[in-house]
């Protein structure tokens, strides 16, 4: 006849479950507090500091601080607003054109093998280690009118002269450029990770190629697409080098808005108060994102 448990050795038990699992805490949180510590010294903290420099009184706007004034100047300035637009628009640009080029191309990785992927990895890598600076350097050799790519056309007298170079249109495609190695890369993990059995299973039940991918491939990437859309669209926001070095005089976003405040004016706290507004519309944007994604992939 079985024996029944008591209840001290139940309690006992359960008490000495509850203690391992405490100690396990104790040592996740030790081990996670380096991370959090700097974290907050050189992220949260910088932030503290921003935020506060923007509700200071500056040269240009005298009041009694706190206050948001700085903010309410920005926002219904039309020169100012219309940066704050720009930087969003040429940033959607940038991650609408840049996120179907990467899936493509991330789609077509796995069909290569032994070297030749091998190399395909290199040269996505190659932008990422070169620096942002190169890859503008080589677009301000390509995109003038007299240069390689469209002088001939030009001198044949096939187009006319683009006048791409000091524009929004130069600016987009440098960002592109710039954050597809970070898009196929992403994506590719994302399309690594889809169980190759599901595709068998798909086959099985007479599904084509489109009908795999419709049903299988894309409902399965899609959180790996979300994370590549605020990868991509944080990139493109916080760029400075293609907008400062490729776009016009007018064509201002809010990283050379800052650097403006910076170093022409002097303004550190509408320095302060650009970067806020910068940090709140990547927020809103990935916020969106999340919501819209939200709506398609399933728990």
């Amino acid at each position: 006849m079985t024996q029944p448990v008591s209840s001290d050795i139940v309690g006992a038990t359960a008490g000495s479950h509850a203690r391992l699992a405490w100690t396990r805490m104790g040592v996740t949180s030790l081990l996670l507090l380096p991370s959090l510590l700097m974290i907050f010294v050189f992220l949260g903290l910088p932030l503290v500091v921003i935020f506060m420099q923007s509700l200071q009184d500056n040269v240009l706007l005298q009041f009694t601080p706190p206050g948001i004034e700085n903010y309410k100047y920005l926002l219904t300035r039309p020169y100012y607003f219309d940066v704050l637009v720009r930087t969003l628009r040429l940033s959607l640009l940038t991650t609408f054109f840049a996120i179907p080029l990467g899936y493509l191309a991330a789609m077509a990785m796995p069909v290569l093998k032994g070297r030749l992927a091998n190399m395909a990895i290199m040269a996505l890598t190659f932008p990422i280690l070169a620096g942002p600076l190169v890859v503008i350097l080589g677009w301000m050799a390509l995109l003038p009118d007299s240069g390689p790519l469209f002088g001939p056309l030009v001198r044949a007298g096939l187009i006319r002269p683009p006048r791409i170079l000091g524009s929004e249109t130069a600016i987009v495609i440098s960002q592109i450029q710039f954050v597809l190695p970070f898009a196929i890369l992403t994506l590719y993990t994302a399309l690594r990770q889809i169980p190759h059995a599901l595709y068998e299973a798909a086959a099985s039940n007479g599904a084509g190629g489109l009908q795999s991918f419709l049903h299988v491939t894309l409902p399965l990437s899609l959180p790996g697409v979300l994370s590549t859309t605020i990868i991509v669209f944080s990139l493109a926001a916080s760029s400075f080098i293609a907008p400062h070095y490729l776009g016009g005089a007018s064509d201002l976003t809010l990283t050379t808005l800052i650097t403006n405040f910076v170093l022409g004016t002097f303004n550190s706290p509408l320095a302060a108060t650009s970067s806020i507004l910068l940090l709140v519309m990547m927020l809103a944007a990935m916020f969106m994102f999340v919501k819209l994604f939200g709506r398609f992939i399933r728990p």
